[in-house]
């Protein structure tokens, strides 16, 4: 081992003797006490001990000299971050980005700061940027990859490969856009934009509210051939102007904003706004309505999964109060009986202005005996006058579509006999639906 302290003392941290390193840092600083290698160094060793307070104490003084490397800037941020202190993080990455532009290990710091702060666009630029600079750095391109999932759930590649869906979108863009101004309102890929321009819209403008999501549609639309004739911008809707943004108001409105529950991904507000704003008098909108549809449902199957009694003789039913008053779950999987026929319990006409919340009674009848668990959900979407899409639950289907279906829990089960009425309250509040037992 060698003699020079400083040696010795990186010789042990190198080999993870922390304890016999800090000691030699120590007599060098009380020496030396603005060292700022020793100082470094010692605040590295403080922070792998667990000590983050000490490691900044050190690092602090490490970086406040001129001679401050890009390392030491961003040893010092990580140490900030685990402390909390999230502004002075980002500053002291960006210091060490400013020293040394090609740190890759910065640029991650910085992306997992970005990512915890749902900065998704700075996150994946910063995480893509550490990956190309340093391919051997793996939690890069791990973190790219979860920055991509936050933006881009998986439900999406199911969507694109709904083949149903796909087939009633087209048949209505087909019929409705050719020399017409067509608005696309959350483009994804840019699936729809590119069906409207080959089916002969004069213009196709699209729009996508995630940066990295715009960026990668524009790609896709420039490889088909389409950049031409279908302009996306990276903006939510309700950021678009006319006369801005493009031109003139849309004489079709395509959008696909739709959730399981219809309503959940914020369809209405986007079509008020799109209504008072970006459209033309009497414009087409695709879809043009869409309804909340269900049954009573019940069966042993969806009891067991909503409701405990007794287990092993022991009686469990108080913890019913925790179960969820919504399961989301693919129905054509899970045996279970209707007991009610199909029932319309919301619609909403798209060309409408407003769509105001709303409490609707209602009444159904009893057309088999079991016992009840609540009221199955599914969604029909109508994309004109001709062409319907649904996804009612269907033990035969070999793919029902990339919604899931919901299934509204009453708040007790209830046994039923052909020819019982039940009573219950359907509400929205312009982003979700409830169900209850009135």
């Amino acid at each position: 081992m060698t003699s020079d302290p400083v040696l010795e003392a990186l010789e042990h941290f190198r080999e993870r003797r922390y304890d016999e390193s800090a000691q030699l840092c120590l007599g060098l600083l009380a020496r030396a006490p603005d060292n700022a290698e020793i100082n470094h160094l010692l605040g590295v060793i403080r922070y792998h001990q667990g000590n983050p307070g000490e490691a900044a104490a050190h690092l602090k003084r490490a970086v406040a000299g001129s001679n401050a490397t890009a390392e030491m800037h961003n040893n010092f941020g990580a140490v900030l971050k685990q402390l909390g202190r999230t502004q002075e993080a980002i500053a002291a990455f960006n210091r060490a980005l400013a020293l040394k532009p090609d740190y890759a290990d910065a640029l991650n710091n910085l992306g997992v700061i970005y990512r915890e702060a749902k900065n998704n666009d700075a996150a994946i630029a910063s995480f893509k940027k550490a990956a190309a600079l340093s391919p051997d750095l793996p939690q890069a391109r791990t973190n790219l990859r979860s920055a991509y999932r936050d933006v881009v759930p998986a439900w999406h590649f199911a969507m694109m490969h709904d083949g149903a869906r796909n087939r009633a979108f087209e048949a209505a863009i087909v019929r409705s856009v050719a020399g017409k101004r067509v608005l696309d309102i959350g483009t994804g890929a840019g699936l729809l934009a590119m069906m409207a321009a080959r089916a002969g819209a004069s213009e196709v403008v699209t729009c996508e509210a995630v940066g990295v999501i715009a960026d990668r549609a524009r790609e896709i639309i420039a490889r088909n051939g389409l950049a031409a004739r279908v302009t996306v911008i990276g903006k939510p809707s309700t950021e678009l102007v006319v006369g801005r943004d493009f031109a003139r108001p849309a004489e079709v409105l395509i959008t696909e904003t739709l959730a399981s529950s219809l309503i959940g991904e914020g369809i209405l507000p986007i079509l008020e706004h799109a209504h008072r704003h970006l459209l033309a008098p009497g414009a087409a909108i695709i879809p043009a309505a869409g309804s909340v549809m269900g049954y009573l449902a019940g069966g042993d199957m969806l009891k067991d999964m909503l409701f405990v009694d007794t287990i092993a003789a022991f009686d469990l039913s108080p913890f019913n109060d925790f179960a969820p008053p919504v399961l989301a779950a693919s129905l054509d999987e899970v045996p279970h009986d209707a007991l009610s026929d199909d029932l319309e319990l919301l619609r909403f006409d798209f060309k409408a202005k407003n769509f105001p919340m709303a409490m609707r009674p209602m009444r159904v009848t009893a057309t088999k005996a079991g016992v009840c668990a609540g009221i199955v959900q599914w969604i029909r979407i109508e994309l004109d006058s001709e062409t319907r899409y649904e996804n009612r639950p269907n033990r035969d289907a070999a793919h029902n579509g990339h919604w899931t279906h919901l299934l509204h829990r009453f708040a007790r089960l209830v046994r039923v006999q052909p020819g019982d009425v039940i009573s219950f309250v359907v509400r929205h509040d312009r982003s979700q639906v409830n169900i209850d037992l009135e």
